[in-house]
Order: C-alpha cells, then sequence, then structure tokens
C-alpha cells in the first residue's frame, strides 16, 4: 500500500498569532482554496518519476491515488473537494483523522462540528461514515493529549491491518497535528518524546508499507506550490 497524508489548505485559524478570534471550525482562506486547487492538479498530472524517484509501475502522470479519504472538518472537507474532482474520486469521511483536541473554544464544550445534513448539502459528492449524525459528529468536550495519542494508535493499527495487505494508494487529507501523531504511531511506535514535526499547507508526506515494515519516503512535499503560496 501507498499512503499519502495531504494536510489541509490555509485555513482562518491558521492566519492567526494567538488564539484570541480563533473560531471551531475555521474555514479555507482565499490562499487555502488556491493551495488546494494546485494541490489537487499536481495529484492528477505530476509524473511518475517525480513522485517515486523511479518507475514503479506507476501510470506515466498522477499519483494514481485509488481512495481518497478526509477528515469531517470544513477545511480538510474544503480541501478534499478540488482533490476530488481532479481524481474523478469521491472523497469519504474518515472521523478518526481529525485534528487534535477535536472541535472547541475556550468557554464552551460539546459543540457539534457540521451535521449530516449540512455536510450532504454543501459537499454531494463526499461520502458520510457513520460516524457523522444528523445533530453534528463531535458532541464532546476538548480531547486530551492522551486520547488524541489512542486515535492515532487506532489509525495506525487500521492502516497496519487489512489496509497494508492492499496494492491500494490511498490520500488522506488531514491536519498537522494529526499527520504527526500518526507517522509517530507508524514509525516510532508511539510519540516522540520533545520533538514535533511541522507541516506546511497542502504539503504531502509518503508512506510505503510493505511486509512488516513502513518507508517514510518524503515528509513536506511542496512542489506544487509557488513561494507565495507556501504557509
Amino acid at each position: 500500500m501507498e499512503l499519502f497524508l495531504i494536510r489541509h489548505g490555509q485555513s482562518f485559524n491558521n492566519t492567526l498569532s494567538d488564539a484570541e478570534g480563533r473560531v471551531a471550525d475555521p474555514p479555507l482562506t482565499e490562499t487555502g482554496e488556491k493551495q488546494a486547487e494546485r494541490v489537487a492538479v499536481h495529484l492528477r498530472d505530476a509524473p511518475a518519476k517525480m513522485i517515486f524517484g523511479v518507475n514503479t509501475g506507476s501510470p506515466d502522470q498522477g499519483y494514481g491515488i485509488d481512495r481518497l479519504y478526509c477528515s469531517a472538518m470544513l477545511r480538510c472537507l474544503q480541501t478534499s473537494e478540488p482533490i476530488g474532482k481532479a481524481l474523478g474520486l469521491r472523497p469519504e469521511i474518515w472521523a478518526d483523522v481529525h485534528e487534535e483536541s477535536g472541535i472547541f473554544l475556550e468557554g464552551e464544550t460539546n459543540l457539534p462540528g457540521m451535521t449530516r445534513g449540512e455536510i450532504s448539502e454543501r459537499f454531494p459528492e463526499v461520502i458520510l461514515s457513520d460516524d457523522v449524525k444528523e445533530d453534528g459528529w463531535w458532541l464532546r468536550p476538548r480531547e486530551t493529549e492522551a486520547q488524541w495519542q489512542e486515535r492515532a494508535r487506532r489509525v495506525a493499527e487500521q492502516l497496519k491491518g487489512e489496509m497494508a495487505e492492499s496494492d491500494e494508494r490511498i490520500a488522506i487529507v488531514t491536519h498537522g497535528g494529526f499527520t504527526q501523531d500518526l507517522l509517530a504511531e507508524l514509525l516510532n511506535d508511539g510519540p516522540w518524546p520533545g520533538g514535533r514535526l511541522s507541516t506546511r499547507n497542502t504539503s504531502i508526506a509518503h508512506v510505503h508499507f510493505s511486509p512488516g515494515s513502513f518507508h517514510l519516503t518524503h515528509l513536506n512535499r511542496l512542489e506544487h506550490l509557488p513561494a507565495e503560496l507556501v504557509t
């Protein structure tokens, strides 16, 4: 299996210098929308040799992605929309790949996130998971560090299980914090003490799965963005 982790485009909260003014489920900025369009074209059109370094039976161009997953957070839904259109795929919600902490605001709790109806109306091509209910998909207190580490472990186990035995190429539109958590579980069997990975908006990480091993071939890949769109 080939796994591609794609961070969402720049969100409103990404532009803030501190927590003041943040929103619980921020949309993409205009820059974020441009980033999403560019990564979509890149995933469709990039030469295979540029992606993998060698020609390994890949199509002449494009990443050859078979399935496209995304979190249920608005910024990931918005990022996955042009990707799905470019690749001819319907994005599938995987609720467990959401960002650390979940949907939250200081002083508020049990915020819902987008409801099933809201997502279906705004993103009709998205395949909804059972986690997305009529009254939202979050509806919990703010997630703790222990909880997001356990969630990353759960996703890693799914990827290392039946999914790893397939020949599929899977892309997940996810988040900076969760990308770090997931890679730590896949490559280190747990968090890296004292260290954090930093990923740019719409950057791509690639993990190659082979029997009993995982190989991180690249992180923070950004060929699709001009300098003025790197955030």
